[in-house]
């Protein structure tokens, strides 16, 4: 996969993450892109005091030039969480609960694997904060956006195509219409609800509110109206050829 950016230093990423209190500087979002204000090939260095973070939307305003240096300064030193701090996307209930199809999983950071490999994650930091891992394929099998720790990828020629909405502390959507490719997760009552079109070895990969589907098949039938803690792996469905 052809990345968007250059990949920031993982420690680095979390300094500005927390920084930052956990969205875009200049709107909340909590799908972050990490950006040199003074561009990377003028100083060849990863300095956290010169690297803001930015929802994909914002990023690509910053990536056209449209915002001045001393706008990213003040936003970087003002981000938008810490003057709204009730917009960032948080639980702040001591337990983190999940639920995907018609099933429940409390303090379970694997949610949806298939084959064995992760498709979404879900996990708290500052035991607050929601942090996604996600994988997004295409009808193809091909890889083309990830979500690690909140911080997007995207393959660098469809990049421009991806929709990311975010309604504060309520609800985040990611959407590429023509792959046929959305993921939505919403808080209610201080728990996470997650519906998604998703792919994985070119079979459909469809969560609603009533259940999982792989293909054609009904997944994890047994867990509906479940409530699972604990769980190493919320589910982990199996493809079959």
């Amino acid at each position: 996969m052809s990345l968007n950016g250059r990949n920031i230093p993982l420690p680095i990423q979390k300094q500005l993450r927390r920084e930052a209190n956990f969205g875009c500087v200049l709107c909340g979002c909590p799908i972050i892109i990490y950006g040199h204000i003074i561009p990377y090939h003028r100083i060849q260095a990863y300095l956290p005091e010169n690297i803001i973070a930015l929802c994909p939307n914002h990023y690509t305003n910053f990536d056209r030039g449209e915002f001045s240096e001393s706008y990213l300064r003040d936003a970087k030193k003002n981000p938008h969480n810490k003057i709204q701090v009730k917009d960032a996307f948080f639980i702040d209930s001591q337990d983190i609960a999940v639920n995907i199809g018609k099933s429940k999983f409390i303090n379970t950071s694997r949610i949806l694997a298939v084959d064995d490999f992760d498709i979404i994650s879900v996990n708290r930091e500052n035991e607050k904060y929601i942090l996604f891992d996600i994988n997004f394929f295409d009808k193809l099998n091909n890889l083309i956006a990830v979500v690690y720790e909140n911080s997007w990828t995207a393959e660098k020629r469809i990049s421009s195509i991806w929709e990311i909405g975010y309604k504060p502390h309520h609800f985040l959507t990611i959407r590429n219409t023509p792959s046929d490719l959305f993921f939505e997760a919403k808080i209610e009552n201080e728990e996470l609800f997650i519906t998604a079109s998703m792919y994985y070895n070119s079979a459909p990969l469809r969560i609603t509110n009533e259940g999982i589907w792989l293909g054609e098949r009904e997944m994890a039938v047994e867990l509906k109206e479940c409530v699972l803690k604990n769980y190493d792996i919320g589910i982990n469905a199996q493809t079959y050829y």
